[in-house]
């Protein structure tokens, strides 16, 4: 067979990655209602696995100006399809990295006095200063703000992070609400940004005046103690590559760690670790044949798990189980392996968009 007659083959996807447009967009107008300034969009990591592209032209569709990115690679990358402002949060790592930032007009946000100085020959293009108010992970002291050396600079944005949104009742989100207080009174024209997906919905003192949403939009909790308020937008489904029936007291898979107590159906799905799905869902997980639930037998395998379909006589070979979606969701997974939901999204998703696999991309 030649590489044009493949090419006009149809061939079976073993996966479909379906991204549900009009529920991210949904996602994200309820953010907006709920932000009382202006709601802008964390998309780091490609969009959390979604795809940074797609995802910035549907927002900018919604009117979307604001985007916050880790690298100044994915700032490059997107600024290919918004003309609004890019916020690289890792910041500056050397001269050459402040020279890219003001070519393609991404706003560096700045977490450290050496990253101060690397941006100080750009001072009049914008910037954006980040400070630590109780997470201890990256940002300036926020315990004297008037030490720093900013004359000539051009400050857009002043940033924190709340490191336990999540929880509307812990302490520390006041606590670092107070400290930030403090930190304005000497940038008092200043625009700030504070609240992502779940800060958001702590009210307008724990949001700025620009929100970073970015785990909502993709539909999963922000919370661990409440209802999920967000409209489900990815959804993963594999292909049954076969079904055999297997008698009572047999092994299955790697190690013989299930044995079949009767006789039963068991399907082979054609995804496995190689495509993101943790393997400590082996024994434990399920997935979803329409609303039947069906559980994951045996040990994940590099491209394969098993499934006991026997209460689903319907399920025949090449038809697609939901491995994660609107029956089996990213929040119930990632709980039943002690895990967040957002390690299985983006290891999931970039998984999918780092090969050369057909897959359905859009509902």
């Amino acid at each position: 067979m030649t590489r044009s007659s493949l090419n006009q083959t149809r061939l079976l996807s073993q996966k479909q990655y379906i991204f549900d447009r009009e529920n991210f967009l949904t996602n994200y107008e309820l953010l907006q209602s709920k932000t009382v300034g202006t709601c802008g969009a964390t998309i780091k990591r490609n969009a959390y696995g979604t795809g940074a592209i797609r995802a910035v032209k549907l927002l900018s569709s919604a009117g979307c100006q604001h985007f916050f990115v880790s690298t100044i690679q994915e700032g490059i990358q997107i600024r290919t399809c918004t003309s609004g402002f890019i916020y690289v949060l890792s910041g500056l790592g050397n001269s050459e990295e402040a020279k890219i930032c003001r070519s393609f007009n991404l706003t560096p946000v700045l977490n450290t006095p050496e990253q101060l100085n690397l941006w100080k020959p750009y001072r009049e293009q914008p910037c954006a200063l980040h400070f630590d108010t109780g997470m201890n992970r990256v940002g300036f002291d926020h315990t004297n703000p008037e030490q720093l050396d900013l004359a000539g600079f051009e400050i857009r944005l002043l940033l924190t992070h709340l490191a336990c949104a999540d929880d509307a009742k812990h302490p520390l989100n006041r606590e670092q609400i107070t400290r930030f207080e403090k930190i304005k009174i000497q940038f008092p024209t200043t625009p700030t940004s504070i609240g992502n997906s779940a800060g958001i919905f702590l009210g307008p003192k724990f949001q700025g005046d620009i929100t970073r949403p970015g785990i909502g939009l993709y539909g999963v909790n922000p919370f661990s103690d409440q209802p999920n308020v967000f409209s489900n937008v990815v959804t993963l489904k594999g292909r049954v590559v076969q079904i055999r029936s297997v008698q009572e007291v047999n092994s299955i898979g790697y190690g013989a760690t299930y044995q079949t107590l009767r006789e039963s159906r068991i399907a082979i799905v054609g995804v496995g670790y190689a495509d993101g799905i943790p393997r400590a869902l082996s024994n434990i997980g399920e997935v979803a044949f329409g609303h039947v639930r069906l559980p994951i037998v045996g040990r994940v395998t590099m491209d394969a798990i098993h499934i006991d379909c026997s209460n689903a006589p319907d399920l025949q070979e090449n038809d697609y189980v939901e491995i994660f979606g609107n029956t089996v969701s990213i929040d119930s997974m990632a709980q039943q392996i002690n895990t967040i939901p957002y390690e299985i999204l983006t290891q999931i998703g970039n998984a999918m968009h780092s090969e050369n696999n057909q897959f359905k991309a859009d509902h």
